[in-house]
């Protein structure tokens, strides 16, 4: 019998010691699914950019044209997993928007981390296409 009230106490104790461990790795890992969805969906949301953009030039006889303001309406349903506070689409032609021309879709997300006592900042991510202006 004392040696059963040692050890009374020491279940409560080891779990003490492992459950903020297992929650930081199970917090950690769901932020970085994020991280990683909102990566994948700004490599997706860049290439279909592209592809509006290379087939509406905004020079084009097409009744929609590729400005910016039309690409982010297109574009932003696509990024699901990303705050848009700090989503930024950035698409630029070169040397100007006519056929022949490349186009550029550069898509970047921050992410806050919010983890106390970390000194980790913000984690940027972000996906560049590009292509030529077809149409």
């Amino acid at each position: 019998m004392p040696k059963r009230r040692k050890q009374a106490g020491s279940a409560f104790v080891e779990f003490a010691l492992v459950l903020p461990t297992f929650l930081l790795m199970l917090f950690g890992l769901v932020f970085f699914g994020i991280v990683f969805a909102g990566y994948c969906c700004a490599c997706y949301a860049s290439q279909v950019g592209v592809r509006y953009a290379i087939v509406h030039g905004t020079n084009s006889s097409s009744p929609v044209s590729a400005d910016s303001t039309a690409m982010k309406a297109l574009m932003a349903p696509l990024l699901w997993a990303a705050p848009t506070s700090t989503t930024t689409i950035t698409p630029s032609w070169n040397p100007d928007d006519s056929i022949g021309s490349s186009v550029t879709v550069n898509v970047s997300i921050t992410y806050k981390t919010g983890i106390p006592f970390s000194n980790l900042g913000n984690i940027k991510v972000g996906a560049t296409a590009t292509g030529t202006v077809l149409f």
